[in-house]
């Protein structure tokens, strides 16, 4: 068992503790190793969302003909970027009243008014693996967003996400790479006091950080970048080697 967790989870590049060198004549002397292991990766999916919504209305029925006014123009240019259906989803429309609350004279007193407006929306959502043909989208759709804007309908746009869709395969990678330079860390450190390095006493994996290229701030809980195309994927591991 022991083995089994040593070559899923030794991970070291930089930190080397060493308890019990000085007379390791027993087996409960260790070395306590802390370290990471690093991979470079390309995100191989970009996802893009975009609202499409018409302006609050008195009525729903002004709402929604403000909305179908707009919806050929945001058809025409997603016809024109040859989305296919898997790259392309859209969900339900929705329609329904916009409360708000306003300060009105009332008799000659300040008071809080509730009034309703209604407005009618529809979000687009957008994947592919051809990034550049998905960034080319996201700057031809302003010509139709501007289009779409003139005649009383709004279009709010989300961030670009950028994944990558074979984590789990570096990940275990990762480790394995890790547990072999950990062994060979733990093994420089022995032999310098005269020692061997024994069995696997405790392994203890940390979170693994996924940011962008060349960033180092890390958080305690772990990071999932979407915000850039390059990343890094980290992995820390602590181990405990039993030394002879």
């Amino acid at each position: 068992m022991a083995t089994t967790i040593a070559s899923l989870a030794f991970l070291a590049t930089g930190f080397v503790v060493v308890r019990g060198l000085a007379d390791v004549k027993n087996a409960s002397d260790v070395i306590n190793v802390t370290g990471s292991a690093r991979r470079n990766i390309t995100s191989d999916l970009a996802v893009w969302t975009f609202t499409l919504r018409s302006s609050d209305d008195a009525s729903l029925q002004a709402a929604y003909r403000a909305f179908q006014a707009a919806q050929p123009t945001i058809e025409a240019f997603l016809r024109g970027q040859n989305f296919s259906g898997a790259e392309l989803r859209r969900e339900p429309v929705n329609a329904g009243p916009q409360p708000y609350t306003v300060i009105e004279d009332v008799n000659g007193e300040n008071r809080e008014v509730q009034h309703t407006r209604y407005a009618v929306s529809q979000t687009y959502r957008l994947q592919a693996t051809d990034i550049p043909k998905l960034q080319r989208a996201i700057g031809a759709a302003t010509a139709a967003f501007v289009q779409v804007s003139q005649g009383g309908v709004s279009v709010e746009t989300g961030d670009v996400e950028y994944l990558y869709t074979r984590l789990a395969d570096v990940r275990v990678q990762l480790l394995q790479e890790a547990s072999q330079d950990a062994q060979r860390r733990a093994q420089a450190v022995a032999r310098s006091a005269g020692n061997t390095v024994g069995a696997v006493k405790n392994a203890r994996v940390g979170v693994f950080q996924i940011t962008p290229r060349f960033e180092t701030s890390v958080e305690d809980t772990g990071s999932y970048d979407t915000t850039s195309l390059e990343k890094d994927v980290t992995a820390v591991v602590e181990i405990d080697f039993v030394v002879h």
